[in-house]
């Protein structure tokens, strides 16, 4: 019990200062090209954990304004390849969300800032690749950074059309951490 409280713990505060790093981040000399889209939410009446079945709950279409959500138990599961509850969810300075996931695997989360302003968006991608730089990746949003230290892997991604950035981890191989990130970015 006290290790897995712990290992929350080291999750919770790992996600949270991987976010506030990116909140507190105003500027930067890369600006990735965005543009104002307008697309609605597909909505499913799939209720998330939390709510009731009457409130209808965005799934695949990216949004472009309103407050990040997590991705469902069932996506994290299926994006991971394993079995976890939750999500429970934390909000963050800046405006992000901690979605936490624990099971028997060992805990993983993803870390969302949606619909940045330009500029936060803009320090925030440029501080993507972490400190020290994590080696590019494809196939995540447009553009991604993934590593895996110590047999946690992390995954930092963006999305330029809704100004999305998010940080997944877990104690997983890179690929599902990469799917677990898509799926957020997917949903926001």
């Amino acid at each position: 019990m006290v290790a897995a409280v712990r290992s929350r713990e080291r999750l919770v505060v790992g996600a949270l200062g991987v976010g506030m790093a990116l909140a507190g981040c105003s500027g930067g000399s890369s600006s990735p090209t965005s543009s104002a889209t307008t697309s609605s939410a597909t909505t499913s009446s799939a209720p998330r954990s939390g709510t009731t079945s009457s409130e209808a709950v965005p799934t695949t279409a990216a949004a472009t304004a309103g407050a990040a959500v997590c991705p469902t138990l069932a996506q994290a599961n299926t994006a991971l390849e394993g079995s976890y509850s939750g999500p429970i969810q934390t909000a963050t300075a800046g405006g992000g969300l901690v979605c936490e996931y624990t099971g028997g695997a060992g805990n993983a989360g993803v870390t969302i800032f949606a619909h940045q302003s330009a500029a936060v968006f803009a320090g925030q991608v440029a501080h993507a690749p972490g400190a020290p730089a994590m080696p590019a990746i494809s196939g995540v949003g447009d553009g991604a950074f993934g590593q895996t230290i110590a047999g946690r892997s992390i995954v930092n991604a963006y999305s330029n059309g809704s100004r999305t950035l998010v940080a997944a981890q877990a104690s997983a191989a890179l690929p599902p951490v990469e799917a677990l990130a898509r799926v957020a970015l997917a949903d926001n």
